[in-house]
């Protein structure tokens, strides 16, 4: 009986041991950056993107004394251009910041962050430890650990085919306005129908703001990014991904015979990954629901085999002990045998 116990035992550990792998994952602590560029809400919206600039960050967390008030990033510094609120000196950081902020846990998955990221449409997150801020998690990260995970197909399947453009004859003011609206990071700039360059948020902050240009009176073609840098359809999200953190790009424009047919950016990967991870998890736990089944369907078994074997043992030293009941002794025989002879 004993065999068949640690046999059970066995088979339910290996259960375990399956559920147990599963849910292994990155945290944010393995892809964080523990850096952080902090400012305060006093300061000058212009301080700020100098010191963003300077940096080269993306976003500043806004702190007072250890407390986290918000964050500054560069598409709050893009809706103040749109805005033409070009005094960049007296509107302040508490003006333009994203507050309240969303903030997460050290110990969260980065599949449960990047899903935080396209829910709420943004690209980076504080990183607290109770109250104290220990780093910052950036779409960037968040892709650099999700593409080690799991190979993808060709970005032709992920890519984005409406693609927001602008004339080459178009302001900043108005690049920004259409950027602002549709929530994205960059536009295209076309000189007829060719890709002359792209325009994106940091361009908008290094080469107006920082500069002390007028959006309005600022051509995009004049501060757009030139040459630009593209991929066809058929290039591997594997390599796009490789290209771009080897290059610290956030987009890829998609030519296909020299015509724009799409741009590629983090977030495209970042949500192509997460929902591949999805699906296989989602096929996994289908499987380890098929395994535990079956794992107490033959448990069950083996317990009525168990059951089994006792009745059937039990049944045997019943019937040896009846036997034995109705057999005389050898002592009653030699008896008996004396009896018969004597009275013979």
């Amino acid at each position: 009986m004993e065999s068949w116990t640690q046999g059970r035992g066995a088979i339910a550990g290996m259960a375990g041991r399956g559920t147990q792998a599963g849910n292994r994952d990155l945290k944010i602590l393995d892809v964080m950056s523990k850096d952080v560029i902090t400012g305060l809400p006093g300061d000058t919206l212009f301080a700020a993107v100098q010191q963003m600039s300077e940096t080269e960050v993306s976003c500043l967390v806004v702190i007072d004394g250890v407390r986290v008030l918000g964050i500054l990033t560069e598409r709050d510094v893009l809706k103040a251009v749109a805005g033409s609120q070009a005094d960049f000196h007296r509107i302040t950081v508490a003006q333009t910041m994203s507050s309240p902020v969303q903030s997460v846990s050290p110990i969260l998955s980065i599949l449960t962050a990047g899903r935080i990221m396209e829910a709420r449409q943004i690209r980076r997150l504080p990183v607290l430890e109770g109250k104290q801020l220990v780093g910052i998690v950036t779409q960037t990260d968040i892709t650099r650990g999700l593409i080690t995970l799991i190979p993808l197909r060709s970005i032709s399947d992920i890519m984005t085919r409406q693609v927001a453009t602008v004339a080459a004859d178009a302001s900043v003011a108005e690049a920004a306005r259409i950027m602002a609206s549709k929530r994205i990071s960059c536009v295209v700039v076309m000189r007829g129908d060719e890709p002359a360059g792209i325009l994106t948020e940091k361009d908008v902050i290094r080469r107006v703001v920082t500069a002390q240009k007028n959006p309005a009176e600022t051509g995009a073609a004049d501060v757009m990014s030139s040459p630009i840098t593209t991929v066809p359809p058929s290039y591997s999200v594997l390599g796009v991904s490789r290209k771009m953190d080897a290059m610290h790009l956030h987009r890829l424009v998609v030519l296909d015979a020299g015509k724009l047919c799409g741009i590629v950016t983090q977030t495209d990967i970042m949500r192509a990954i997460r929902a591949e991870l999805e699906r296989v998890e989602n096929e996994r736990w289908g499987w380890m629901t098929e395994l535990t089944m079956l794992i107490q369907s033959t448990i069950g078994d083996l317990q009525k085999l168990e059951e089994l074997l006792r009745k059937l043992g039990g049944s045997s030293a019943a019937s040896g002990k009846s036997a034995d009941m109705g057999r005389p002794s050898t002592g009653d025989q030699v008896e008996i045998f004396g009896n018969t002879s004597s009275r013979t």
